[in-house]
Parts: structure tokens; sequence; C-alpha cells
């Protein structure tokens, strides 16, 4: 991608196109082929105009000049057909051709015509301008100095500029159209069929080609993918909150790599702060130079152009020494090679009416303000710019076209490729299209950071693919990464342990490639351990999933009835407050639809609980009490509770069913039979044996746990507090190896598994329904998986499993969570498990 391009759109679109009306009504003129109003080289590049309706609901109205070039293939024998390429933005691309022979092989060269176009609104196509000056040209909101009243004026000011220089020409430069035209484009050339190739923008109107006519797509390779779903304001948020986290790990590195030569820092962290403080500073007192003044929101561009090209990284670490050292040559020259002082009214002005036709945007500030100061607090690299308010909330016109979707339905001729640590485009948003377009693609991801893998930015593996794709539609047989696959899943343990601040990260994959381990932060606070994967973690609620599984044991023995009363095995037990073990069955225990309430924890009072109950003894008669003196939450079987007290009642009847402690039965019935060696229940022993990671928490200002405040280490308690609802000690390998023995039918007998995986909906995590002690969670790219989780003092456990043998445990060693940490741990999850590779 061209520098210019990638400074004046860092971020790229969705596919937000429109079914409305078919450009197939009244072909158009033959095209003539002729000259080109640019240089074309040695690339035997010829020109066209093709005419296209201005409005496609009024097909008599104004027409529109869509210039278009093309190369053909210096092989006719070898030529199958037309490959229209439009390779990001939105801008013009006339001229793309020039370069073709530079970025794609020989034989897809030989194999096709290669067509491009300026866009309606670009370059030579009925170009629109604003009369925006330099500084209104930048494509992201950077904050102002002046805050969100400032934020919102200089938005306000672009839309009155637009809807006064421009006015109703802006309503029709949505992609929906950029599709028709593209349908026309396929009428001149005389072919029945196109192929296409499209990078970060252009995926988005070859998705809406595709869902518009699906009948006139030959092969569509697709770089660089952007979600459809996401509308604009969602691709710009991703891109500026975890797609620049993930990626600048990478150019971090580079620099603290090279201290000795830069001074910016010798740590990701150091040169985190780096950035920070030299962007505050530069808002506060720009540095000057005869080109232009560099202000926060230039160097904040310049990152942003770094992430997208590892070439870049050099220039950008320039740029900010420069700016540390308040050296105007330097930063002139650095900035004039990066573009930052670029003047470009017809791309800015043209992609700003695309970005505005296209999606969705409120229309009221407070919405963007509000959410601009949440990303800017947990994500500051960007200072909230995916969320800040844009000119489209003051767009002189509506969207002339409702949303088109990705569709499943068509023939299997997709193919995506995009890099695990894009910050433009996230890995996110192709795996989300993954799933949108179902069987008739695959998606290959590959390891590597930067904006593009086959036609920028070349990756070996990915052009092979691609071009195997291109040439005679091979497509993989299944999704997978060039080479490491999970790099994204590396990039969210980091981002726990560095924006998130929680001490460790830990977590074990297992896949068709074997099992690997994944580990950031530390063990241990205190000596700097590193976490690794042998060790012993508190996994809490995970404990209900193994009571679940010993009760189900017992139904199938015909020793418990799922349907039967709690009273018949514990007569007495649950009275009290509209609660009644005579209502409430043992399944409803197993599911949280009992309407028991949960009983309070002591550790969780002010004034130094934790430290004064924390080495208390409970019995599981006193738990049970503790909740049945709360009013009961619903009636029996109709709501779901989530609530600790009904497998405290669950170990309760194990234990009454067969006269054995249920910790035993446990340990006889699945730890032993499964050789899950590092797995425990230890009653009242306060101490993890063995090795194991460090749990912490925080102290308010009023000395109570919270999930903020001062970190205290609280590794130490007595696990009677959860009892069968949470007491169990394990590791990651041991949760891998349980639910994968669960899941495959080695614990239960195929009747009581089913029963296990009746579900019923779940406010426990976003999307999640309850089973009999077993969680279905929805996956982002597709399909479903098991799981439980587990959250309690100091540790916070996730884990899944796919029917195709995909699975992932993950350990993070901080509880009470944020709500922000408790979300990044089932991202990872998602991550983790779209990344991996089916085992069967």
């Amino acid at each position: 991608m061209r520098r210019k391009k990638l400074v004046l759109a860092v971020v790229v679109g969705l596919v937000l196109a429109a079914v409305g009306v078919s450009a197939s009504a009244g072909p158009p003129d033959q095209v003539e082929w002729g000259g080109c109003p640019f240089d074309v080289g040695a690339s035997r590049a010829e020109c066209a105009i093709v005419s296209v309706p201005q409005d496609y609901r009024n097909l008599d109205g104004r027409s529109l000049e869509i210039h278009i070039s093309r190369v053909r293939s210096a092989r006719p024998d070898l030529r199958r057909g037309t490959l229209v390429m439009n390779q990001g933005g939105p801008g013009p691309h006339l001229a793309d051709v020039t370069s073709i022979n530079e970025l794609v092989p020989t034989s897809v060269l030989d194999a096709y015509d290669i067509v491009s176009f300026d866009q309606r609104g670009f370059g030579h196509s009925a170009p629109v301008e604003c009369g925006l000056r330099p500084d209104q040209q930048f494509t992201v909101p950077w904050p102002l100095p002046g805050g969100e009243p400032a934020d919102r004026e200089r938005a306000a000011g672009i839309a009155r500029q637009c809807a006064e220089q421009a006015g109703a020409e802006l309503a029709f430069l949505g992609t929906a159209n950029v599709a028709r035209d593209l349908d026309r484009i396929r009428q001149a050339l005389g072919a029945e069929q196109i192929s296409y190739l499209g990078v970060s923008y252009g995926t988005y109107p070859g998705v809406a080609y595709d869902s518009m006519f699906p009948d006139r797509v030959d092969r569509m390779l697709l770089e660089s993918i952007a979600d459809p779903a996401r509308a604009w304001r969602g691709t710009f948020r991703d891109s500026m909150t975890e797609g620049t986290e993930l990626r600048f790990g990478d150019f971090a590195d580079f620099v603290a790599a090279r201290q000795h030569e830069y001074g910016l820092g010798a740590t990701r962290a150091q040169v985190r702060q780096t950035f920070l403080d030299l962007v505050r500073s530069l808002d506060t007192e720009p540095l000057h130079t005869p080109s232009g003044k560099v202000t926060g929101a230039h160097l904040r561009t310049g990152l942003l152009a770094a992430l997208y090209s590892d070439t870049v990284f050099p220039l950008v670490a320039e740029l900010l020494t420069a700016s540390r050292d308040r050296d105007p040559a330097t930063a002139e020259s650095v900035g004039a090679e990066l573009g930052l002082w670029y003047d470009d009214d017809n791309a800015a002005s043209a992609q700003m009416a695309v970005f505005c036709a296209d999606g969705i945007w409120p229309r009221n500030p407070a919405v963007y303000a509000a959410e601009a100061r949440a990303d800017a607090a947990r994500y500051p690299l960007t200072g909230g710019a995916g969320a800040a308010i844009w000119p489209c909330a003051f767009w002189p016109s509506d969207p002339i076209d409702p949303p088109v979707r990705a569709t499943s339905r068509g023939r299997p001729n997709v193919l995506l490729i995009n890099n695990l640590r894009d910050p433009g485009t996230p890995y996110a948003a192709a795996t989300a299209l993954r799933g949108q377009l179902g069987n008739r693609t695959r998606i290959i991801g590959v390891d590597q950071g930067g904006h593009g893998a086959y036609l920028f930015h070349h990756n070996a593996c990915a052009q092979r693919v691609g071009t195997d794709f291109l040439m005679h539609g091979a497509r993989p047989a299944r999704d997978f990464v060039c080479p490491d696959i999970q790099a994204g899943l590396r990039g969210a343990l980091e981002h726990l342990t560095t924006v998130e601040q929680v001490p460790g990260a830990l977590a074990e994959v297992r896949d068709g490639t074997g099992t690997a381990v994944f580990a950031s932060g530390v063990a241990d606070v205190r000596t700097g351990r590193a976490p690794t994967g042998s060790d012993r973690v508190r996994i809490f609620s995970n404990t209900k999933t193994f009571v679940a599984t010993v009760i189900l044991q017992l139904v199938a023995e015909g020793r418990v009835e799922l349907a039967a009363p709690v009273e018949r095995y514990l007569p007495g037990l649950i009275r009290g407050d509209g609660n009644d073990g005579r209502e409430i069955t043992v399944r409803q225990l197993l599911s949280h639809t009992s309407g028991l309430p949960d009983y309070d924890s002591p550790l969780h009072a002010p004034n130094d609980s934790y430290y004064q109950h924390r080495f208390d003894h409970h019995t599981p008669e006193e738990l049970v009490r503790s909740g049945t003196s709360k009013p009961r939450l619903s009636v029996p079987g109709t709501e779901f509770h989530y609530s600790t007290t009904n497998y405290v009642a669950a170990g309760m009847i194990i234990e009454k069913v067969t006269g054995h402690p249920y910790a035993e039965e446990v340990t006889n019935r699945i730890l032993r039979p499964l050789e899950l060696r590092d797995s425990l229940l230890p009653g009242d022993r306060v101490t993890i044996p063995g090795q194991h990671a460090h749990g912490y928490s925080h102290l308010d200002d009023n000395n109570q746990l919270s999930d903020t405040g001062q970190r205290i280490d609280v590794t130490l308690m007595n696990p009677s507090l959860v009892w069968a609802g949470g007491e169990m000690v394990s590791t990651l390998a041991d949760l891998n190896t349980f639910f994968a023995a669960l899941l495959d039918g080695r614990l239960l007998p195929a009747e009581q598994l089913a029963q296990m995986k009746q579900t019923v909906p779940a406010d426990v995590f976003p999307g999640a329904s309850y089973g009999l002690g077993l969680i279905r969670m929805p996956l982002s790219c597709g399909g479903e998986y098991w799981t439980h989780g587990g959250s309690g003092l100091g540790y916070q456990t996730r884990q899944g499993i796919t029917s195709d043998g995909r699975q992932v445990s993950i350990v993070t060693t901080t509880s009470p969570s944020t709500p922000e940490q408790s979300a990044s741990v089932l991202d990872a999850v998602d991550t983790a498990l779209c990344a991996a590779v089916p085992a069967r």
C-alpha cells in the first residue's frame, strides 16, 4: 500500500452495501480502450470510461464516468479470465495496474487480464471535494488539546463544509453503489463472471458484490479482512484498541533492542511510556518545522504507519527521537517521507463520504464522548480515536442503502488471508467473516504483523496458497496459520499482563498439532518467577463440573434421580424464607434453576475481613443455612440464578448416597482413573502444595477486597468456604484432560452426557447457556464450545473444548477481576480456539 494512502486511511471498512436496485438493468455502452491519464511506463496499461447512473434508483437521471484501467495477459493461450483488483483505501486505483507486476506472481499475470478503477468520487471518476484544509484531512479523529468540545466542533465543521461544497453528491458514494458500478464494468468487459482480489477496504466491495450479484463471481481472494457486521465504527474501534495494542509490541521490541541507537527505552513498557509522554508534550507545545508542525496527532499517525509495515519502524523511531530532541530538521525530513503533511482534499473528502454513506452513525455526540473516554483510558496509545466523534454524526444525508451482509449461500469460491497481528483489520475480523461465509471459504492466518500478506509484505506461505487458489481454484481442506497458529493468543496474554495489569497469565492449547503452553507475566510478584505449565492454581467453580459428573454417574447407577426432590436425600436441610427442598429437584440444583440464593463470603466484607477470616473453617451445613436464610430468588425450575449453594447441596447428596466424603468420590471416580496427579480437593488446607502460581487481589480504601486498589497476595485461604462449589486445586493440563475425557464420553454414558448438555439461557457470560455443570458458548468464528470456568479469590480460570478436539485452558492470577480483565480472558479463549487446528 502506498505510504500516502496508508497515512490517509489508517483503518479500513466493512461490507455495508445494499440489495436495492440491480446494476444489470440497462447495459452500458461498449467501452473504447485507449491511452491513460498517467504514465503507464512499461506496464502495457490501457484505459477506458464506463458510464454509470449516479443514482441507481433513477436510471434515466444523471450519469457518472467511471475510469477503468487494464493490463491484458501477455499469454492469451494461458488466459482464464478477468481479475478485478481493489487495493484498499477507499481511494483512487486507476494507476495501480502499472505496478501489478511487482505485487503478484507472473503466473497470475499470465492467467488474467488485470483490471482496476477509480471508484466514484475519487481521482478521475467524478471526484468530490469539501475544501478541507490539511489539518482537517486526518481520517482518524485524533483527540485535540481542547478536549471533547474541540473534537465535536471539528467534526461538525467538516460536515458543514462538505454539505456546502459537495452537497447531494455525497449520498451516492457508498460501497453499495461501488458494487453496482463493478457489475457495470463486468458487462462492459463482456464477461459472464469476474474474479476479484480485494485488500483492506477492498474486501468490503468484494463481499458486497458477491452478496448482490452472487452468480457473477468466479473466484474471490480477500486479504486484510473487514468484518461486514462491525460497520465502520466497529472496525475503527477494533483497530484503535485491540489491533493497535497487539501490534505495538512488535514496534516496541524493535525500538527496545536498539536502545543504544534511539534511547527511547530498553523494554516495551519504557517505549510505550516514552511515546505517550511525547504525545502529551507535542499536544502542549508542537514542534515547528519548515514543512509544518508536529503535534501529538502527527506522532500517532506516524506510529500507525509503522504498525502497518515493519519497513517503517526505523523512520518512526527517528521521528520519536527528533520530537524528543526538538530537532526540526530531522522531523521535517522524516515527516515528509512518512507523508505527515499530505494535502489531498479529494481523497480525504471522498473517504469521509464513503464512510458516512456506508455506516450507521449515532447522531448524539454524548455517545461518542463516553465511548472515547473509556477507550482512551484503556488504550492510551490511540487516545480514544477509534470511538471519537466523526463528521458522520453531523452528515447532511442519511445512508440511502440498507446494509448487505455476507452470505453463506453460494459456491465455495472464497479465500481469506489475514495477518495475526494486523493493526488495521485485526485477525478477529477475518474469523468473523469466516463464520458468516461458512463452508464457502477458508481462512489463512499469517503469523506476522503489519497490514497485508499476499499483495503487500509478501509472505511465501500466503502467496503460495493464494496463487494456487487464483490459478486453480484450490482451497486448503481446513483453515490454518502460516506458521505460528497461536500468535493471537500470545498477544492476548500479553495484553492481560500489560494493559490489564494482571500479574500472570498462562494457557495450554491442545489441537491437531499437539500441545503448547503459553505464558506472560509472573507467577510470583515477589520473586519474579515466570509461570509454567506445571503450576498449580485454585480452579474454584470448575469444581462444579466434577461434582455434576459424579452426580450423573450416580444417576447412571440408579442411585440418584434427577427429577427427585432434594428432600429425599437431604431431609429438612433446605428450609426458610420460601426455600424448600421438597420443591427443588436434583436437576434444578445442577442447572442453577432452584431459586436458592448464594451465601455471603465473610472474606469480602470491609475492614480487613480477608485477613481476619481467611483461615476460618466452614461446614457445608453452615453454608447452605447461610444461603437459605435469604428470600427465594424464583420459583424452582423457572429462572437461572448462579449460586454456589446449589453445588454445596449437591456435594452433600453425594456423601449421603455413597456414605463417603464427596472429595473421596471425586478422587476415586475421576482423578485417579484419569491420572490427574496434580489435582486435589484440599479440605481445610490453606496452602497450595507443590509448585504453584500465587493469586492476588486488591484492597480498596475501606480495606475491602476489590478489583482495584492496593495489590495483596491472597494465595492462602481455607477452601472449605466454597467446598463442593469450588475448592479444587489443579493445573491447566489436568483441566484439559478432564474436559476432554468428559466430552469424549469416557466419564459418563451417552444418556447422562446428553442430559448434562441440555442447557437453559444463562447470564454468566455473553451468549452462554447452562446445562448440568457445563456451559455452552458461541465461537466468533462459527460453532460453539463447552466450558465452565472458575473465578475466586486470586484466580480466574477459563477453558473451552470444541467437538472437533480444539481445546484451551487459561488462568490469570488476580480476582476479583475488572470487567475488562474478565472480558479479555474470554476473548483469549475464543482467539485460541478459533486459531487452533481441529484434532479430528
